[in-house]
């Protein structure tokens, strides 16, 4: 019994206690918000495949680059190598898109071999509600048609290994690493974000006397999706990641017990259990030494 009561004492100290609050949202709007994503299409290479971003506050960028790369994959899904999708020239900061001469063949060949794509790596974007476009957008219509017959009969099935909008900490989910989809005929998939700031704070004593703190500021979200099948070339096959953020932030506060409270605690309740324990003995020792007496009366 005294085992077991030291074995409950270890298991509560080394639970941390978790608290949760909500309050009003102060980040700066200026403080970008770092989106990780990684997503695989099996059966559209690299080529033809581009990122978009718009947002609320106008802001529309093309063939997104920077920390998000395009690694080209076999009919295996092993790895090929990594391709940049263009030249394109810098306009301070704006870049005007520019197909390399040698595109279309690279696409033949790339469709011939059954060549997929992953795409991954980070974007950022401005703390407003925006989405990310991954399409065959900026190729012409006629080209499409030489490559898959129809336009809209290009398979955007995919596979999204991550998505976060942040960090992760202990407990976090994000609700659409893993998840895979593909449809036939294939269409338009819609996923939609409510991104809620998070205020992660982990409140540890080291060596269970000196106070220890982190905070981190991240991001949760929940997700909705819709399909829409392409039927014409008005529905080309693409994929959304539309976001919005919410003006409230969850602030999750994981605070260790301390070395002092374990032992105060444990001591006390060992102590009560020897007590009840001499408690209990005296009851039984006194009530036998009055049966004995009884029996020696009669």
């Amino acid at each position: 019994c005294v085992a077991c009561m030291a074995l409950f004492e270890c298991v509560d100290f080394l639970t941390p206690t978790m608290t949760k609050t909500m309050s009003v949202d102060t980040v700066p709007w200026s403080e970008l918000l770092s989106i990780e994503i990684d997503v695989t299409f099996p059966d559209v290479p690299c080529q033809i495949l581009y990122v978009d971003m718009y947002d609320a506050s106008g802001k529309h960028e093309v063939d997104v680059r920077g920390r998000l790369v395009k690694t080209r994959l076999n009919h295996n899904g092993k790895v090929i190598d990594d391709y940049e999708s263009a030249g394109g020239v810098d306009l301070g900061g704006v870049v005007l898109f520019q197909r390399r001469p040698e595109h279309g063949s690279e696409v033949r060949r790339a469709k011939m071999a059954k060549e997929g794509c992953r795409i991954h790596g980070e974007v950022l974007a401005q703390r407003v509600a925006g989405s990310i476009r991954i399409s065959t957008g900026a190729e012409g219509f006629g080209f499409m048609q030489e490559l898959f017959g129809n336009a809209w009969e290009v398979n955007m099935g995919h596979e999204i290994k991550r998505l976060a909008f942040g960090k992760g900490f202990p407990g976090a989910v994000n609700p659409l690493d893993g998840v895979k989809r593909s449809e036939t005929p294939s269409g338009i998939f819609k996923y939609f974000m409510k991104v809620v700031p998070t205020t992660y704070t982990d409140l540890r004593a080291l060596f269970g006397f000196i106070p220890w703190k982190t905070v981190l500021k991240t991001n949760q979200f929940s997700v909705t999706e819709h399909f829409t099948p392409s039927k014409d070339w008005l529905h080309v096959p693409e994929v959304f990641f539309t976001f919005d953020l919410s003006a409230i932030t969850v602030n999750i506060a994981v605070e260790a017990k301390s070395l002092v409270y374990f032992l105060t605690k444990t001591i006390s309740t060992l102590g009560g259990v020897f007590a009840m324990t001499r408690m209990v003995d005296r009851y039984v020792d006194v009530a036998l030494r009055v049966g004995s007496r009884r029996t020696v009366d009669k």
